[in-house]
């Protein structure tokens, strides 16, 4: 009877403890950006990118965040002090958006957090979006859900 008991626990504890541990943290975020007039738009933003087109005339980035080694309270303090915030500027190449606090990695107690973003970039139509690393321009599909 003791050996069931023990082994009931100890199976609840190990079931629960991987549990917590197998679990990352995920957070989306959106900001949206007047383009004021501007046709051409330049993304610097690390990680993958979908670029769709909708009938708004306002251009908006969809951010999914997860952190493979953290949890949600560090994920919350981490876009309160403003690590995924993203701007915007003019430059020769049109209207242009990144990323500035992410060149710079967070460690906490000495370890590395391992961080994943991906990004879907509603552009409206008429709107050329350059993507880095790429000649042209990408233009994917037209939502008209939206």
């Amino acid at each position: 009877m003791k050996i069931i008991k023990f082994a009931t626990i100890f199976a609840l504890t190990f079931l629960v403890t991987t549990t917590l541990v197998a679990q990352q943290a995920e957070k989306t975020l959106v900001k949206a950006f007047n383009l004021q007039g501007h046709d051409l738009i330049q993304i610097e933003l690390d990680g993958p990118v979908e670029v769709r087109t909708w009938k708004q005339n306002i251009l908006r980035v969809q951010m999914v965040i997860k952190l493979e080694n953290g949890s949600e309270n560090l994920l919350k303090s981490l876009v309160q002090i403003g690590r995924y915030n993203l701007k915007s500027g003019i430059g020769e190449q049109g209207f242009h958006i990144f990323a500035p606090n992410m060149k710079r990695e967070v460690k906490i107690g000495g370890k590395v957090i391992n961080e994943s973003l991906t990004y879907v970039i509603y552009a409206p139509e008429g709107v050329q979006v350059k993507l880095p690393n790429t000649a042209s321009t990408q233009v994917v599909e037209v939502d008209s859900s939206l």
